[in-house]
């Protein structure tokens, strides 16, 4: 697989930890070379000592509209270009619809479904008109079983759904790939309680998550399956990927 990642250039959000990291140490040890977006500039930095050369650090909050587009131009001009984009960026919330704060809502809305689309538009302008192109969004199996006070996260998940069927179409034509992934339990920033914002009451929740002894799953893995999706030959793709630890029953 490293030869086929050989020559990519992936622009990457949400790179700052978890998932988003691990993308980009996946692909840069396959060959290829990423543009590493999040708001975190120190975290960014740190990977980029880590990874060297093939990754470049762009500082940018996804949810500014202006500041995100400059950064993607900035990505496509320190890489020479694009042909690839990881939406990663994006922040779960609990709480019940009864009792939180519209205005979040809104802002999450922004962040995990209006962003990655955003990235999608931005990073296409600067794909070429030929070669293997990818176009990859990070959804959640959230937003294929909802749970009590995951409603508004559920509903981002799933509008990001709805939204991907139809950019798959629309990007058919062209020939570029369109691919979404549904993560379940991987151990990120977005299971502690530092990584998930509460907003209204917490219900209770007796639905079983995982089976005894089992644990969340390394995010690495999950990185390695984006790295092949993008590594196949051209003119086939894997569209939708839904990927759980074995042991995980919700959602």
């Amino acid at each position: 697989m490293s030869q086929k990642l050989a020559g990519r250039r992936v622009l990457v959000t949400g790179a700052s930890s978890g998932i988003g990291a691990e993308v980009c140490r996946s692909i840069v040890s396959y060959g290829g070379s990423v543009a590493m977006v999040a708001r975190r500039k120190e975290r960014l930095d740190e990977l980029r000592d880590e990874l060297g050369e093939p990754a470049v650090p762009i500082a940018c909050d996804v949810t500014d509209d202006a500041a995100h587009q400059a950064a993607v131009e900035d990505a496509a001009r320190q890489l020479g270009g694009l042909d690839g984009v990881v939406a990663v960026a994006g922040r779960s919330m609990v709480g019940t619809l009864a009792t939180g704060s519209p205005e979040r809502w809104s802002a999450m809305f922004d962040l995990n479904l209006v962003a990655p689309l955003a990235s999608a538009q931005f990073a296409m302008n600067h794909f070429a008109d030929s070669g293997r192109r990818d176009v990859v969004l990070i959804g959640s199996c959230a937003g294929i079983v909802s749970m009590p006070g995951t409603g508004i996260y559920s509903a981002s998940k799933r509008g990001l759904q709805a939204a991907f069927e139809s950019l798959r179409l629309e990007l058919a034509p062209l020939g570029i790939n369109a691919s979404l992934v549904m993560p379940g339990m991987f151990e990120t920033e977005g299971l502690t309680m530092e990584g998930v914002e509460f907003n209204g009451e917490v219900p209770a929740n007796d639905f079983p998550i995982l089976v005894p002894d089992c644990l969340p799953a390394d995010p690495a893995i999950l990185a390695d399956m984006i790295s092949y999706m993008i590594g196949l030959p051209d003119g086939v793709c894997i569209n939708e990927l839904v990927t759980r630890p074995t042991g995980q029953y919700n959602p």
